[in-house]
């Protein structure tokens, strides 16, 4: 069962238009996708929004994973959590 995301999540009113386009172009590219494309499709976002020098404040990365979440469904949204847990592990090492 699909939802509109929109409903439920508005950005952020101090995003730039082009971190708005961004969000939206990704938002609506994560719908319907299976447990095995999240983690290619989030490594290419993090690929695209580096190559437009695209950097995001930490509310504006925890708006990004609400609304992947909220169009995800229950499994994918523990495969998200293990991808963030991972990803914290990662950078907290460093």
């Amino acid at each position: 069962m699909e939802q509109d995301i929109w409903k439920n999540i508005k950005l952020p009113e101090d995003m730039s238009p082009e971190k708005a386009e961004f969000l939206t172009e990704a938002i609506e590219g994560s719908r319907n996708l299976k447990k095995q494309e999240l983690l290619p499709y989030l490594t290419r976002l993090i690929r695209v929004s580096k190559e437009k020098q695209l950097t995001f404040t930490d509310a504006e990365i925890q708006f990004i994973m609400a609304a992947i979440r909220s169009s995800s469904s229950a499994e994918q949204n523990q495969y998200i959590d293990y991808l963030m847990k991972e990803s914290q592990k990662r950078y907290s090492s460093r």
